[in-house]
Order: structure tokens, then C-alpha cells, then sequence
């Protein structure tokens, strides 16, 4: 019961029975507790540096037990202290022991391959990830597709960020699994967006990287396994990049048929590429600066951008105008 905070079993046995009454020599706990002689005279004297006894200055004394409270609380807060440094040194360790893998030349990138040992390994890295997984998605799936990917389900369950963009080509309106599954992620907290994506990449916890080449899906797939820390942030950096112009899922679903838009936003669009304020695009349109803003805010929904500047290059880059 005391082993937590640094009681050896002996020593607390010795101290219960001291608890219960104070004793009169080592000969009677030895009696008391049925420890030999030696055993209990170790006890005492490990009960004395840890504070818990009071040995008699002369043979008229009595042993007693000090209060458990608050020898025993203080005993429990060096224990917190010492698990503490333990942590930081631990997690010391382990930033070296990184550190130290990203620069081994021959493994800084590792070949998988097979589609078993494909599964194997990317399901191990969402078991390691305590923080973040990002990615980018498309078809065809190599090892592991959506519908099975336990890994997934029970990372997101632990509170592990997910940070997913899907490519256009899977939001094919004539199949119910791909909105299905996104439901699915969504309703588990994943994050989702849709871009046109070039490769398949996977980043875990900044650490490590998974990079599918175009050709994965051949006879025997294959995937890259990163390891080196310079490779990862440049994959985790295209990731990012990817991500922030993309769009929310939603507004992406709803567009998959249809990618154009109504004559007045193009007119509205034109409008303010030309350099017209929200007054003069009001005015020209007929309708008041408010309404001009609130659209001028949805087109921003809709392209999956912060401001008007990258608003105009989401334009000419979907051929909106």
C-alpha cells in the first residue's frame, strides 16, 4: 500500500504495527510483526531517514510511529518530484533518440514493401501519433482503404488531430460511400478539406512521413517511409500549403456537379477584380453594400480563402471570370 511513495513492504509492516501502539525494543515488533530480528532493525532504520519513526534516545523510550500526516504527504510529494524530473528526462531522451534516427544516413528514407507490410507500418504510425496526423488522399487506395481503417477511428477517439484533404476525383456524386465515410470522420473530429491533390503523403506528429509514389498501386505496392527530420518538414510543408487553399468539405460536395457560378457572381466577381469599391459594385448592380459584402463573403466560403487577394487568384485559377 506505502510501496508508492518509497515504502519498502517491511518497513511499512514494521510501521503499522507501531501505528497500532508504540513498542518497547526491535525483539518485541519482531514478536508483534513475525519479521526476524534483523529484518525489523533494517526497517527502523529505513523508517527513520524516510522520517516515519521515532527511535528512543534511551532504553527507557519508547519506538512510535511519527503521524502519517504529514510525513506520509510529504513523502508522497517528493515521489510527484522525483516522477516529474523522471518525465522531463525521458522526454529528453526521446528528442535525442529522434534527433539521432533523422540523420541515419541509410535509413532517413525506408522503402515498404507489400501491401501487408504497408498496413503493418502506417497502422503502427497512427498508434505512435500523440498529436497531429495530416494528409493528402487519393485514389487508388494502396493498403488500407477508408471503410477499414481502424487505426483512424481509434487515434481520433484518443484526441490525435487529424488534418485531412481529399482530392476532387472522390467526390464522385454517384457513390454513397465516399460522403458516408466523410460523415463518419467528421462526426469523430476530423478536419476535412478538398483540393486537387497530387500525391498520396502522410505526415505523424512532424516525425515521420509517408510518401505514395504514382505507382503504388502496382503488382507489389510500394510506399516511402521518412524518417530524415529536413524531408518531413518539407512534405509537411506541402501539406500546409495544400490545405490552406483548399475547400471546406461542404462547400466542395456541393459544388462536385457543378463547378461554375451564377452570371451575377461573375459580374460581382469582375466587379471587384476591376478595382470597384463595395459602393460602386452596389450601384452598379442595384443592390446595397451590405448585400455586395455579404456576397463578396460567401465567394470567399466558396473558394476556401482568407481575402480578396486570394480571392482573385482562386478565380483565375478555376476560370471563374
Amino acid at each position: 500500500m506505502l510501496e508508492a511513495v518509497g515504502v519498502e513492504p517491511d518497513e511499512e509492516q514494521v510501521y503499522l504495527a507501531l501505528a497500532a501502539r508504540p513498542a518497547g525494543d526491535a525483539e518485541e515488533l519482531s514478536e508483534r510483526t513475525g519479521l526476524p530480528g534483523p529484518a525489523v532493525r533494517g526497517a527502523l532504520a529505513g523508517l527513520a531517514a524516510k522520517g516515519l519513526v521515532d527511535l528512543p534516545a534511551d532504553q527507557a523510550d519508547v519506538i512510535r510511529a511519527a503521524p502519517p500526516d504529514p510525513s506520509l504527504k510529504l513523502l508522497a510529494l517528493r515521489r510527484m518530484d522525483e516522477l516529474r524530473r523522471a518525465q522531463t528526462v525521458i522526454a529528453e531522451l526521446a528528442e535525442r533518440f529522434h534527433a539521432r534516427d533523422a540523420w541515419r544516413g541509410t535509413e532517413a528514407v525506408e522503402v515498404v514493401r507489400g501491401s501487408r507490410a504497408i498496413a503493418e507500418r502506417y497502422g503502427m504510425l497512427q498508434r505512435e501519433a500523440t498529436q497531429e496526423i495530416c494528409s493528402l488522399v487519393r485514389r487508388p487506395a494502396v493498403a488500407v482503404p477508408a471503410s477499414n481503417n481502424i487505426g483512424q477511428r481509434d487515434a481520433l477517439r484518443a484526441g490525435v488531430r487529424y488534418r485531412v484533404v481529399y482530392d476532387r476525383d472522390l467526390l464522385d456524386p454517384a457513390s454513397a460511400q465516399i460522403p458516408l465515410l466523410l460523415e463518419e470522420w467528421a462526426a469523430l473530429g476530423e478536419e476535412m478539406r478538398v483540393a486537387s491533390v497530387p500525391y498520396k503523403i502522410a505526415i505523424f506528429d512532424r516525425r515521420r512521413a509517408v510518401l505514395v509514389p504514382p505507382d503504388a498501386a502496382a503488382e507489389e505496392p510500394v510506399v516511402f517511409l521518412i524518417h530524415a527530420r529536413p524531408l518531413v518538414d518539407c512534405l509537411a510543408w506541402i501539406v500546409d500549403r495544400i490545405w490552406e487553399s483548399a475547400l471546406p468539405v461542404p462547400v466542395a460536395l456541393s459544388e462536385a456537379t457543378d463547378g461554375s457560378l451564377a452570371t451575377d457572381d461573375r459580374r460581382l466577381l469582375a466587379l471587384l477584380l476591376a478595382g470597384y469599391t463595395d459602393q460602386a459594385i452596389g450601384s452598379q448592380l442595384g443592390v446595397s453594400m451590405r448585400t455586395v459584402q455579404r456576397r463578396v463573403q460567401r465567394l470567399l466560403t466558396v473558394a476556401g480563402v482568407q481575402s480578396r487577394i486570394q480571392l482573385g487568384w482562386q478565380a483565375a485559377r478555376r476560370e471563374w471570370i
